[in-house]
């Protein structure tokens, strides 16, 4: 690249492990965790790092990381789990700390070509998962330790469960359908639109995760309106024949994935009234228990709440003894916002509100692409916290820290690549 006899080699190869840990995201947990790894290791030898430490506490993103990762630490003072635990627990969330480092790492950059290398690394990777999961539906391939040629819902899995998986085949949705709209090649822009569509039919149809099923919902929502803006001044009959195409074929995918046999989205409601009638362990009456349970843990101590690692502990006692959904018992309720508030009451949900906003106010000041990538996946990533903590989780929250890290690098008037 241009800028490498400028940059040192530490820099260099910090910023290599970071794309290679995001392209290492949807397809090996061992490979996240080595390039994550070398990552931080290189970073911190790099002199460029060290000069810039100071922005950490400017930097409106880094600032919210940070704090929000201090205050979690912190939290082991009054937390009521076994010490043990909570040291482990708040082990998950050491990847806020890659969020400044990677704004640091990234923070100079002279040219676009690193958050382009990893825009077609992070695209490759969900596009290779597509296709292995698409082969495992089908029974032409049985890869990855979570697909089961016997469990029917785990019949499209490779890598990793229908809840990952899903969220990330809806962002690739989105981002194929916005690269195809850039793409100047023909044959470039049939292809991306075919990788959008096999895309929504995986996670509306095969892969059966709701909640990459209700974002991809969302997002196709959010194509057609654009999709309508931008036919400003087109001829009508060409501004409406291709919108009735489009909302044709995005209706059908819709009413396939709420009306489809064995869809999981379908089944929502009967999962509900099962629990409310017979208190039946659905996946649907244990959410709705582990959200009461949250409110109640929440209401016990609503500013500064339990500390780090207390979900299970506390779950396990309004388990004990009782039966059906009842009895479920988890390390998290399932709601990134809930567990937040379990474990620093107020506070804590206040202060991942302020990064997701911090990240959203920084995004606006991207050039594209970044600015839309950042965009898909920080709206896939809050809603997805209803109903997942997806912070919490490896996959997702590792999504979330080195996309946002790399790509808030792209600010308006980064010369391009040469």
């Amino acid at each position: 690249m241009q800028h490498a006899t400028k940059d040192s080699y530490p820099l260099i190869l910090a910023r290599s492990f970071a794309v290679i840990a995001l392209f290492a995201v949807p397809l090996s947990t061992a490979g996240v965790n080595i390039a994550a790894t070398l990552f931080a290791v290189c970073a911190l030898l790099s002199p460029e790092v060290w000069r810039n430490w100071r922005s950490l506490f400017t930097d409106r993103v880094s600032a919210a990381a940070l704090l929000l990762a201090a205050v979690l630490t912190l939290s082991l003072a009054w937390t009521t789990a076994d010490r043990v635990h909570a040291l482990d627990f708040l082990m998950k969330y050491r990847k806020l700390i890659y969020l400044p480092l990677l704004v640091l790492t990234f923070r100079d950059c002279r040219t676009t070509a690193w958050t382009t290398a990893a825009k077609w690394a992070l695209f490759s990777a969900l596009t290779f998962l597509l296709l292995l999961s698409c082969s495992n539906y089908f029974g032409w391939t049985s890869i990855g330790p979570w697909h089961s040629n016997t469990d029917p819902i785990r019949r499209a899995w490779v890598f990793k469960d229908h809840i990952a998986a899903g969220i990330m085949m809806a962002l690739l949705f989105y981002l194929a359908l916005n690269f195809a709209k850039h793409a100047r090649a023909r044959a470039a822009k049939m292809a991306l639109y075919a990788v959008a569509l096999l895309a929504i039919v995986n996670v509306l149809l095969m892969m059966q995760g709701r909640t990459g099923q209700i974002i991809a919902i969302l997002f196709i929502l959010i194509y057609v309106v654009t999709y309508f803006t931008s036919l400003r001044g087109v001829k009508p009959w060409v501004r409406w024949g291709s919108g009735v195409v489009l909302v044709a074929i995005a209706g059908g995918l819709v009413y396939a994935a709420l009306h489809s046999h064995g869809s999981r989205l379908a089944e929502t409601n009967d999962e509900i009234s099962a629990y409310e009638t017979s208190n039946k362990n659905t996946s649907m009456g244990v959410r709705i228990v582990f959200y009461r349970r949250s409110l109640e843990l929440l209401a016990e101590r609503p500013i500064i709440g339990h500390g780090v690692g207390t979900v299970q502990y506390e779950f396990d006692a309004y388990a004990r003894n009782n039966t059906g959904a009842a009895a479920a018992t988890a390390g998290n309720p399932h709601n990134e916002f809930l567990l937040m508030g379990i474990q620093l009451g107020a506070v804590g949900i206040a202060l991942f509100v302020f990064l997701l906003v911090q990240i959203g106010r920084t995004a606006i000041e991207l050039s594209e692409p970044a600015r839309t990538i950042v965009f898909a996946y920080l709206f896939a990533f809050t809603i997805g916290c209803f109903a997942n903590s997806l912070l919490l989780n490896f996959t997702e929250g590792n999504l979330f820290i080195f996309l946002i890290g790399i790509f808030l690098s792209c600010r308006k008037g980064t010369p391009a690549q040469a």
